[in-house]
């Protein structure tokens, strides 16, 4: 009898639940684990939003760097050969400091490097079409308020964005001799130093990198210490149509 009443009591023991300290150790392992695997993925999602917001800024730059190439290879396009004449800004083809009515709306100032202006005769008529939409009055600048790119539309007489997330643009304007010139009428190459940033800051990035173009001007003195990641690139483009004046 007392051997049935210890076997019953030895059964009992083994069909018991766990203890107070097993359920806690339990806890404690499933905790580490969960933190690992959140930690992990939290890695992988950041590294791949960042991984994305890199490829967007790469091709916003190359697509904003070609667009500013391309049209401006087209400055001062004269089929004709009409001899340009300052004073009369409808004949005044290639770089300008203003556009003729009704476009006159802004004048560039060459010595700020963040602005280009210039005229090209797209439909061979001899003179700056001040009718709209003929894409004979271009302009880009900079601004730095909204950090975008912007494009002149001269049909609806504003600027457009051309490329958001930029930080500088900086237009260095060389003569033919290759000396930085501030003067339109001696502009035969532009150095174009476009500086892009992601769309979203990196909070385990800060950046200490200086942005300088190659005569070495720095482009962004506020993008130390903050955390974006930036690219930047710069190309020089030979300006094709040569300034034809009155003999």
């Amino acid at each position: 009898m007392e051997v049935k009443h210890i076997m019953r009591i030895s059964k009992r023991k083994t069909q018991s639940g766990f203890n107070i300290i097993e359920v806690m150790v339990a806890v404690a392992i499933s905790s580490v684990l969960i933190t690992a695997v959140y930690q992990t993925f939290h890695s992988q999602q950041r590294s791949y939003t960042m991984q994305n917001e890199a490829a967007a800024m790469e091709q916003n730059l190359r697509g904003s760097l070609y667009l500013l190439t391309k049209e401006l290879r087209s400055a001062g396009y004269n089929p004709q050969q009409t001899p340009t004449d300052s004073s009369v800004p409808a004949t005044n083809f290639r770089f300008v400091t203003s556009f003729p009515a009704p476009n006159n709306l802004f004048t560039v100032d060459y010595t700020k490097h963040s602005m280009v202006a210039f005229t090209l005769d797209s439909n061979g008529d001899g003179t700056i079409a001040s009718t709209p939409n003929n894409n004979e009055q271009i302009a880009y600048r900079f601004n730095n308020a909204q950090k975008t790119l912007e494009r002149f539309n001269d049909i609806t007489h504003q600027w457009e964005i051309a490329s958001s997330n930029i930080d500088a643009v900086y237009f260095t304007y060389f003569d033919q001799s290759k000396n930085i010139t501030t003067n339109p009428a001696n502009i035969e190459y532009i150095e174009i130093s476009l500086l892009a940033r992601t769309g979203k800051p990196d909070s385990k990035y800060t950046n200490t990198h200086v942005y300088t173009n190659k005569e070495g001007v720095n482009l962004c003195p506020a993008c130390v210490g903050d955390h974006y990641h930036r690219r930047l690139l710069t190309t020089t483009i030979q300006i094709r149509n040569k300034l034809i004046t009155a003999s």
